[in-house]
């Protein structure tokens, strides 16, 4: 009977199954099949890479809600530039009265401008984690203003009557710089060829049929025209360039059905000396005039093309997935008074100068600064909403980020559960089954041991040496 090759054999047994008892156990406190390499070698490189994967996602997660509290941030700052620019223009609408004092218009343009400072306070101190939001470092694009148009320059109409060939005022006819429009309009903007935009001042500008006579005079060449109308042309801008004071009043004189007469241009008082820009209004024709047409009006603002995006602005990326390159660009606008276009409003009485240049005087009305001012505010206000627009889009898209990473994260940790993670009920199982088979290996071990000392035993009595004491010695 191999007794010793009978126990090593039962010895290896008793060996590799209290190593996988030890293998279940840890698997059973750990809650994981593959704790390390030596447990399933390909499964654990697999399980760690797409770990990785989920541990940048999460990351991912965190990266977009952080992005989308700076956006909130931004986004409250214009909530409340939007309500700085609802009461400026509340305020004038409030100066276009002519039962206000001259105090009372000062008063009134005194918190315009402090107004205007708050908002130049809020655009370049709202900051996010030590970082500027909004004084257009971010912003990637020209803003879009409804000042603006195809051809660079902007020109949108102020409601009012506008003329047709026949003296009629047809409900709307839109005055661009392309001239496009219902046919006939007192005044048609040419294309944007001249002037260049660094000699462009840009202004507010009213054309009104002031009055007919039977023998007209031109009040600047003093050239007879006979049956004529008068038209009055006023032009307002806070540059300095328009003139040596903010209001260029005008007036021609036109003879009646010379037809339409253009294009033309209103040179620049300032000009006329030789000094200033050449222009400050894009070439224009004027409408066929006929007695009929006294009183008619059209007004304008006229911009220069939007500024673009600050030399040196980009937009601010965050990475929203586990792999480099894969982020996203936010951009956020400048909205300084400046980026508004609204720094220079004022709704008191301005200084009028003429064709020559000289100062006439101030104005005995302040309706043509604040029908500029409230312009200007309404396309600041425009462009704003334009920007929370943006802005919201933005966050939109971000917590769809958000979704898609945390969606792509779940389904990942499942595949890694699904190769790491132990089957309980089976582990259980296993454990149960070595521990019992380690008691038998022991028992019968143990029972080993047993039987080899009866063996011996045996083996020393039939040799005489398992014999008494006092036995004789054999012979």
């Amino acid at each position: 009977m191999d007794v010793l090759g009978s126990a090593s054999q039962v010895l290896l047994n008793l060996s590799l199954t209290q190593k996988r008892e030890q293998t279940d156990i840890r698997a059973l406190a750990s809650g994981l099949r593959v704790n390390s390499a030596v447990n399933d070698p390909s499964g654990y490189g697999i399980a760690q890479r797409l770990q990785t994967q989920v541990n940048g996602f999460q990351q991912a997660v965190q990266n977009v809600q952080t992005a989308n509290n700076a956006l909130a941030v931004a986004n409250g700052a214009l909530t409340t530039i939007t309500l700085i620019l609802q009461r400026i223009r509340s305020l004038v609408v409030q100066s276009r009265s002519d039962l206000n004092s001259a105090t009372d218009l000062s008063n009134i343009q005194a918190e315009i401008s402090q107004l205007l400072l708050e908002v130049n306070h809020i655009s370049s101190s709202t900051s996010f984690n030590g970082i500027d939001l909004l004084n257009g470092q971010f912003q990637t694009t020209a803003p879009s203003s409804p000042l603006a148009n195809s051809a660079g320059y902007g020109a949108v109409q102020v409601p009012s009557p506008i003329l047709n060939p026949n003296g009629t005022t047809p409900g709307s006819t839109v005055v661009n710089a392309d001239g496009l429009g219902n046919p006939g309009p007192l005044v048609t903007l040419q294309g944007p060829g001249v002037p260049p935009p660094s000699t462009y001042v840009p202004n507010f500008i009213t054309f009104t049929v002031t009055g007919y006579s039977a023998n007209a005079i031109d009040p600047d060449s003093g050239t007879a025209v006979g049956p004529g109308v008068y038209v009055q042309v006023q032009s307002y801008s806070a540059n300095p360039a328009l003139g040596a004071a903010p209001l260029y009043v005008d007036t021609s004189a036109v003879a009646v059905n010379s037809g339409p007469l253009g294009p033309t241009f209103i040179p620049n008082p300032g000009s006329y000396s030789g000094g200033g820009s050449f222009l400050d209004l894009l070439d224009f024709t004027l409408a066929n005039l006929t007695q009929q047409d006294v009183g008619s009006s059209i007004s304008f603002e006229v911009l220069n093309p939007p500024v673009s995006a600050p030399p040196n602005a980009g937009p601010l990326y965050v990475q929203n997935g586990p792999q480099e390159g894969q982020t996203t660009a936010i951009s956020l606008p400048g909205v300084s008074t400046a980026a508004l276009n609204i720094s220079d409003i004022s709704i008191l009485a301005p200084q009028t100068v003429n064709y020559q240049n000289v100062v006439q005087g101030q104005s005995s009305s302040n309706n043509i600064p604040a029908a500029d001012a409230e312009m200007r505010v309404d396309a600041a206000l425009s462009q704003i909403t334009q920007a929370q627009a943006q802005i919201g889009a933005q966050m939109v898209a971000l917590n769809y980020d958000a979704n898609n990473a945390n969606t792509a994260s779940v389904n990942l940790t499942a595949s890694v559960s699904s190769i790491q993670d132990a089957n309980i009920g089976a582990t259980v199982t296993d454990l149960t089954q070595q521990q019992i088979l380690t008691h038998i290996g022991t028992s019968v071990i143990a029972q080993m041991q047993v039987s080899a000392l009866q063996i011996t035993a045996l083996m020393l009595n039939g040799i005489g040496i398992g014999v008494g004491a006092g036995a004789a010695p054999i012979a």
